[in-house]
């Protein structure tokens, strides 16, 4: 088997298709090291401390765990901010409290360090310390605070952080790209936000920019490290607080990742590929 880097992107519940991912890459690749940012380094790093990719599923269906992660929950009359510290323990309990030195395969966490305005990467110290600083979206939880850092949301500044791609161990590099396609995103937002405009929740209104914004960085990112292999694990059927659909979030992910590993070993894919992404990034831009 090739030795495989995965490149795990944020993008709220979409990125519970990360599961469906490393289960059917298991497969095909020795998975020997995982970069994530937001959901990717989650599921990266519950993954590479240890637990089984069999075991992620049981996780990600346990329904009164993942509401904490649901910013519908939040108020924004009051604070409008979590503290994140129901989230930690949580992260402490899915990887034993394990330091990213004693996980079963090197691991990097995205973060973004809002007092020296530069992105951080985790690849020591404890793995629940990473997960929450990489997955503190801003306006949605507050910043975990370590030392005189205060770090949020990697996908402030590398929502699929491929720039950091060639310092990890393996062979070849898998990107897995869970946000929506910028272009057809902000059309049916267009669209849809005439007619229920005066319904929207400021949450709601927040996080859709955000999505289009990453999605255009996510692709940006793809187009200029040209990863060797592209699995786009983003369901166009469920939106990004659908936590309770877990299920259908990994099993697409497996489809995708099926999907990917076939039309890679067609002759010219990567380039028609590529070709496809800077179409979308012009309509974006259009």
């Amino acid at each position: 088997m090739k030795q495989a880097r995965l490149v795990l992107g944020g993008g709220s519940a979409y990125g519970l298709a990360h599961i469906g991912v490393i289960r059917e890459l298991e497969k095909h690749f020795e998975i020997t090291s995982i970069i994530g940012t937001s959901m990717g380094a989650i599921v990266g790093g519950v993954y590479a401390s240890g637990v089984p990719a069999e075991e992620l599923p049981a996780l990600a269906e346990d329904v009164s765990i993942f509401e904490l992660f649901n910013p519908r929950n939040l108020d924004f009359r009051r604070s409008g901010i979590f503290d994140g510290r129901a989230l930690l323990r949580l992260f402490e309990d899915w990887t034993d409290g394990k330091r990213i030195e004693q996980g079963a395969i090197p691991f990097t966490a995205v973060s973004y360090d809002l007092s020296r305005k530069t992105t951080v990467l985790f690849d020591s110290g404890f793995f629940a310390d990473a997960m929450r600083a990489s997955s503190s979206l801003p306006l949605i939880f507050a910043p975990h605070e370590l030392g005189d850092y205060f770090l949020v949301d990697g996908g402030v500044s590398h929502p699929l952080p491929l720039a950091f791609a060639e310092s990890q161990k393996g062979e070849i590099t898998i990107a897995v790209n869970v946000l929506p396609p910028v272009a057809d995103e902000a059309e049916f937002y267009r669209e849809k936000d005439v007619k229920t405009k005066h319904k929207e929740d400021r949450i709601s209104v927040f996080l859709k920019a955000l999505m289009q914004n990453q999605g255009s960085m996510a692709l940006h990112a793809i187009v200029q490290y040209e990863p060797d292999i592209v699995i786009d694990a983003h369901h166009p059927e469920l939106g990004f607080t659908d936590l309770k659909r877990a299920r259908e979030y990994w099993e697409w992910g497996e489809k995708k990742t099926q999907e990917a590993l076939r039309d890679h070993e067609e002759p010219g894919f990567k380039e028609r590929l590529r070709e496809g992404y800077q179409r979308i990034l012009g309509r974006y831009l259009d």
